[in-house]
């Protein structure tokens, strides 16, 4: 049976009042289990004001539209969740706590086996400051901390275009970013990389084509606009062409972006490689319209997410669009133990 824990996000946001629908409209295999880091009444509640019916009995609950081998089960009972009197776009204390420790349940859920993989709700990073004495950025971040796949950094990836985009740096200020571009950390990057474009594809022993994206406008422009596609990202790409990656780059973001109709199916690359969260994200999202998921490379098991915030200005108004939540549920149910 696979097993996938659920965290609803934020309580004043748009992500719990989205599980309901995603999950009704998901293709969801038969005997899935959903383990659901919240009350049933949390879940109930926004279901309602969708015209989705909830069946309870306790902690177990069904809704209209999955098949009745799918199982669906609270952890926390009504009384307990300190998400029920949050009122939409209006975060507060209750709102902060009740996003960590939905985290935190995940957590403890994966560190003791009982699940296969998770689907995080969009949360707000505040929700992300001293647990258990330390801070974290973002979920991706968190996750890694308590579920590493290994000693190397995670990579954040999304999909739902034609290739899968990795992120070098992620929740970095931007005047901080040339930091992070070490050939190293490129390395794990791309090796990572491979591997989760090689499972998105369901062909673990394909020959991946990579595309990685200069830092510097016009790529640096051999060195007149920056230096480290020159002293960093060539020599790196250079090293891995010989190992027999199948790798070119680094090319300018815009050039590679705004011709991508022009490359032809054999040149198309399954994977690209983003040296900072906007550049890569901002085309990205308005190339998969809508259906862009976000991935955790790098966890002990697989992670996604929607590719949205919390949407305060619409949260509680039920209009968000359920397609990103949609394609992190069913993404997750396909992904191998880790990539």
């Amino acid at each position: 049976m696979h097993t996938i824990a659920l965290t609803p996000g934020c309580p004043a946001g748009i992500g719990p009042e989205l599980f309901p629908v995603a999950l009704s409209k998901a293709n969801i295999k038969t005997g899935t289990k959903f383990i659901w880091c919240g009350s049933v009444e949390l879940f109930e509640k926004h279901a309602n004001k969708l015209d989705i019916k909830v069946s309870r009995s306790k902690q177990n609950f069904s809704i209209d539209g999955l098949n009745g081998e799918v199982q669906l089960i609270a952890t926390l009972s009504d009384n307990e969740d300190p998400a029920l009197n949050v009122l939409p776009g209006q975060s507060n204390d209750k709102a902060l706590i009740s996003q960590k420790n939905a985290l935190l349940k995940a957590v403890e859920l994966a560190q003791k086996k009982q699940i296969n993989a998770i689907v995080t709700g969009p949360i707000r990073k505040a929700a992300l400051s001293n647990i258990n004495g330390k801070s974290f950025p973002g979920q991706t971040e968190l996750l890694h901390y308590y579920l590493p796949l290994d000693n190397n950094p995670p990579l954040m990836c999304f999909a739902g275009y034609d290739f899968i985009l990795g992120l070098v740096s992620v929740h970095v200020q931007l005047k901080n970013v040339s930091t992070q571009i070490t050939k190293k950390h490129i390395e794990q990057c791309i090796a990572r990389l491979t591997t989760a474009a090689a499972h998105y594809f369901a062909n673990p022993n394909c020959d991946v084509r990579l595309t990685v994206l200069g830092l510097n406008p016009h790529a640096g422009e051999n060195g007149l606009i920056g230096d480290e596609e020159l002293k960093i990202i060539s020599p790196t790409i250079s090293k891995l062409k010989k190992q027999g990656v199948n790798i070119t780059g680094p090319l300018a973001a815009d050039g590679f972006f705004s011709h991508l109709d022009y490359l032809s199916e054999l040149n198309k690359p399954h994977a690209v490689l983003a040296m900072y969260h906007d550049q890569g994200l901002i085309p990205y999202k308005i190339l998969g319209k809508g259906n862009v998921t976000n991935c955790t490379s790098g966890l002990s098991l697989p992670r996604t997410s929607p590719a949205h915030g919390t949407a305060d200005d619409i949260a509680g108004k039920y209009i968000a669009a359920p397609d990103s939540l949609i394609a992190a549920i069913e993404l997750a149910l396909r992904l191998p133990p880790s990539i």
